[in-house]
């Protein structure tokens, strides 16, 4: 299916009248592919048993670093799903004998990917559970207190996959050091802001950031014994400088092929830090920030100065470091929630789309 490269609309893929769609509302969700750099996508939405995924929110995607063809999709309401072609036919995974109503984040094992951890919501808690099989059988490894606190995120340390930070809707960060077997409370946020997005920097594992829901960016330099906010430097006038809290963070990358380097977005914008947060630049971007947030960003493993970013209902991709961007509309109600390159074929990337 050929389209102009420069606008895209985004079609659901072919519903059968024999098949049926899994929860959710509408038909323009589901997941989508490119292979060719984001000019154009198509849906891939097929499940087993002749059911499809176009009705499904999607809130998380995780690629198997060592096999692009492995996907794990968190859904809103579904629970977990898996391809092992490269998003050509979906497996509902089986995470508990109780229906998980929404997966906010999952992380695979670099070093071992049938390690695969997910943020979960079953029975109305919070848990982290664990795969150790590549998603056939699951087991909590961390539960919140009681109903209705959730756990929001988690990260895997790159470099020493024993080490794994997670966040709550509580505002806490836990710790583990062995795995996900044991956990250690390392830090409240204030007024406990819930703690949405964690970033790993790839080359210093003790240099971690977190996002905070309508509540800044927290770094952490030593490996989560102290914390400091961030702050956006600006010089007023021309006479002095300023530092004032990032507004709304929603997204938060760091670059995989260099040092120190983090991108955040926020409902003011794309901001880069090159000095691991100390400064940094605005990004410009063709969306409109204050209305239209960029939900996710993704850096090509192969090459840190193509980008790409989601905000609304548009795809964004620079090979300039941000100076220029190709702009891809997506015909649907739904909000590109996330975008991820396939790491081992950057060529390849995805899209999950959620009603928000």
């Amino acid at each position: 299916m050929k389209r102009d490269s420069k606008v895209l609309f985004l079609l659901p893929a072919v519903m059968f009248l024999s098949a049926c769609s899994l929860t959710g509302g509408g038909n323009d969700g589901g997941v989508f592919r490119s292979d060719d750099g984001g000019r154009n996508f198509s849906a891939k939405n097929a499940v087993e048993n002749n059911r499809t995924i176009n009705g499904v929110d999607v809130l998380s995607l995780s690629i198997n670093p060592q096999d692009g063809n492995e996907i794990y999709m968190g859904s809103k309401a579904s629970g977990i799903f898996k391809s092992t072609d490269g998003g050509e036919l979906w497996k509902q995974l089986k995470v508990s004998l109780l229906t998980p109503t929404k997966i906010y984040s999952l992380a695979i094992d670099p070093t071992d990917p049938r390690n695969i951890f997910a943020v979960a919501v079953l029975g109305k808690r919070g848990k982290v559970v664990k795969s150790t099989d590549a998603g056939e059988t699951w087991k909590d490894v961390y539960t919140e207190p009681s109903g209705g606190s959730l756990v929001l995120s988690l990260a895997i340390d790159p470099r020493n996959s024993q080490r794994i930070f997670a966040g709550t809707d509580q505002g806490q960060i836990i710790f583990s050091e062995d795995g996900g077997v044991t956990w250690r409370s390392v830090y409240w946020t204030k007024e406990k802001k819930p703690v949405y997005k964690i970033a790993y920097d790839n080359f210093d594992s003790d240099l971690i950031y977190f996002v905070l829901f309508q509540g800044g960016v927290l770094r952490t330099a030593d490996g989560g014994n102290n914390f400091q906010e961030l702050k956006q430097k600006a010089t007023l006038a021309g006479l002095y400088e300023s530092e004032e809290n990032f507004q709304n963070p929603t997204a938060i990358r760091t670059d995989p092929s260099r040092a120190d380097w983090v991108y955040i977005g926020t409902s003011e914008g794309l901001f880069r830090s090159k000095d691991r947060g100390e400064n940094w630049e605005k990004v410009r971007t063709l969306n409109a920030p204050e209305k239209f947030s960029i939900r996710s960003i993704d850096i090509n493993p192969k090459n840190s100065d193509e980008l790409i970013c989601a905000a609304a209902q548009t795809f964004y991709k620079s090979v300039d470091g941000g100076v220029n961007w190709l702009p891809v509309q997506a015909d649907t109600s739904r909000t590109l929630e996330v975008v991820k390159y396939n790491l081992q074929n950057p060529e390849q990337i995805f899209i999950g789309l959620n009603k928000r």
